[in-house]
């Protein structure tokens, strides 16, 4: 088949990829400093670079001298010129358009993109999908369903489009692998309805050998899941009558480009009845060839991988890698490995200890200690010069001379009444860990700290299974354990009495989808949505709040 020809053309031009990478993992510091030091000659004559005196920058410690550690605020006047029209402000190379990205704090920020910058992310993209080839040979069996958000959004004041760059990075794929390999048309992802889009990603990909589902959120994925169950019979007839029937309106763009999907299908909405009539109408069987989910599957994104085995089975689930739209931090090497992309930016770590004292001390990616975190720092070719993304980072392992890193949390989402610093790693893990050993399946959880009557953390929760007065004190006990469990100064503020009991709380059912769509339909991408397990934004507080349902009593 041609897409086998594909394939093989892949592997090999990402055999060369990687054995660039191969090469320069065995030299950590001078492939850093190389790196470095072709993106700042790049930009010295630009007003940033002239600024801090680029053309004098001959090494790692002449960049760290001149240049201070920035974040976004640092940056953000300088960016909006440039989104006015300016050129020559940050990089010599103008972009061609500015990646959104929420984060999980502020407002929407505007991330400059270049061509060279691109170039940078698709280093890291294709090593990462050659070792996962190899892991995962199953995938070359089949298409790829992969689930994006639009490229463009808008336009700013200077006319230069901004959006998700996952949409951006689809558009650049050649026109023979979103045809044979990445075939669900990019207007499906333009539907502004919610549930309209799903169904309609779900019809297409119905008739098609899915072989891989990739995108970054799991929370997305476990919602396609619960999708294909709630409208299956509805699916099945439409591949039976060659039609598509979805649940809201359908732009004509989209409906257009679909039409090759809605062909009259009667074995295969056989073969899906048969499925559906035995209770078996879930992805593995529905797609044989599935062979890989890949999502994020650390920190917090962690919990939402509960309901897998339910929707999907036994099909292996693997982590996409760290980065964002700032920039790539990781190739995937193995499912349990991942190496810093020193092919792609140059990078600086800083201790979290030194962090929280206020120190900006830095050091280079060969300098690193296995089993500490980092902070970690992103310059890259769209203009990001010692970009504190806020990101946490520990060291797992080594390949050859090169960090293995491993995403954790979010810095600064830390609670602390009377010095336990508990973080979102640490309830996610306590949550995840109750949840089990309670046999309560839950679909969302958030950890809210409370000062009154005594300072003390309620677990606010969406589950099936509605819980009564003695339930819910039984969970926030188990809570409790948990938490003590994962971080021993909550067990000794607890034991000491200087932190009060955690109370749990349940959510109205739907409470999680519903704040999706809202979320969805005020513009935010699928894949930013993002609500923190530990004390989340005063706005989403105030609408969980409200979600809260009254206990019932013991029966």
């Amino acid at each position: 088949m041609f897409r086998n020809i594909l394939y093989k053309a892949f592997s090999l031009k990402g055999s060369r990829e990687v054995a660039a990478f191969n090469r320069d993992s065995g030299n950590c510091a001078a492939t850093q400093s190389q790196r470095l030091l072709q993106i700042v000659s790049k930009n010295a004559d630009t007003e940033y670079g002239k600024k801090h005196d680029f053309a004098s920058i001959k090494c790692v410690s002449d960049f760290q001298k001149a240049v201070p550690v920035c974040d976004y605020d640092t940056l953000s006047e300088r960016i909006e010129r440039i989104a006015n029209g300016e050129k020559n402000i940050l990089t010599s190379e103008q972009p061609f358009m500015f990646a959104t990205t929420s984060g999980t704090t502020g407002s929407r920020k505007l991330i400059p993109v270049t061509a060279s910058y691109l170039t940078e992310f698709r280093k890291a993209s294709v090593t990462s999908g050659y070792h996962m080839l190899k892991h995962f040979p199953g995938v070359a069996q089949g298409v790829a369903l992969s689930i994006f958000s639009p490229a463009e959004e808008g336009r700013t004041a200077g006319n230069l489009p901004y959006g998700a760059i996952s949409g951006r990075l689809y558009h650049s794929e050649p026109a023979l692998i979103r045809r044979h390999i990445s075939p669900l048309p990019y207007e499906i992802f333009l539907i502004k309805d919610y549930e309209t889009r799903y169904y309609t990603l779900l019809r297409c990909a119905l008739v098609l050998p899915i072989a891989c589902i990739y995108t970054l959120n799991p929370s997305t994925i476990a919602l396609l899941g619960r999708r294909l169950k709630l409208y299956g019979e509805r699916l099945i007839d439409d591949i039976k009558r060659g039609v598509i029937s979805p649940p809201g309106l359908m732009p004509d763009a989209a409906h257009a480009a679909i039409g090759r999907f809605l062909r009259k299908d009667l074995a295969r909405a056989k073969f899906l009845q048969d499925l559906w009539e035995k209770d078996q109408f879930v992805a593995d069987k529905v797609w044989p060839s599935l062979s890989l989910i890949s999502c994020w599957t650390k920190a917090a994104a962690s919990f939402y991988l509960q309901d897998f085995p339910d929707l999907f089975g036994d099909v292996p689930v693997c982590d996409i890698t760290y980065g964002a739209s700032e920039g790539r931090g990781t190739v995937f090497l193995s499912p349990e490995r991942q190496a810093l992309a020193i092919r792609s930016h140059f990078f600086e770590f800083i201790e979290t200890e030194k962090m929280e004292k206020g120190s900006h001390e830095t050091l280079t990616a060969s300098q690193l200690e296995m089993g500490k975190e980092y902070y970690i720092l992103f310059t890259t070719s769209a203009g990001l010069y010692r970009y504190h993304i806020n990101d946490i980072v520990r060291v797992s392992d080594w390949f050859n001379d090169t960090p293995c890193l491993e995403f954790l949390h979010k810095g600064g989402n830390v609670s602390s009444f009377t010095g336990e610093k508990l973080t979102e790693s640490q309830v996610t893990e306590a949550a995840s860990q109750c949840a089990r050993l309670e046999n309560l399946s839950l679909r969302f959880f958030t950890v809210i700290p409370e000062f009154r009557p005594e300072p003390h953390y309620q677990l606010w929760f969406e589950s099936q299974k509605m819980l009564n007065e003695a339930q819910l004190f039984q969970l926030a006990e188990r809570f409790d354990q948990c938490l003590s469990e994962s971080n021993s100064e909550y067990e000794v503020k607890r034991s000491s009495m200087r932190l009060a009991a955690p109370k749990a709380f349940q959510l109205a059912a739907n409470t999680y989808e519903n704040l999706r769509k809202q979320m969805v339909a005020n513009g935010m991408p699928d894949a930013q949505i993002k609500i923190s397990h530990l004390n989340p934004k005063p706005e989403i507080k105030a609408l969980l709040k409200e979600r809260i349902t009254a206990i019932p009593l013991p029966a």
